[in-house]
């Protein structure tokens, strides 16, 4: 599902996903977004 639409800090996308994962995909260590701006 498709709700959102990255247009600055894709580093930050990259670092969240190059996080390593369990044996059930789930990240071994907690992400945090500590701040967002939303745009209509």
């Amino acid at each position: 599902t498709v709700f959102g639409e990255v247009t600055e800090g894709l580093e930050v996308i990259d670092k969240i996903a190059a996080l390593e994962v369990d044996d059930k995909s789930r990240p071994r260590q907690d992400a945090k977004i500590i701040r967002i701006y939303a745009e209509e």
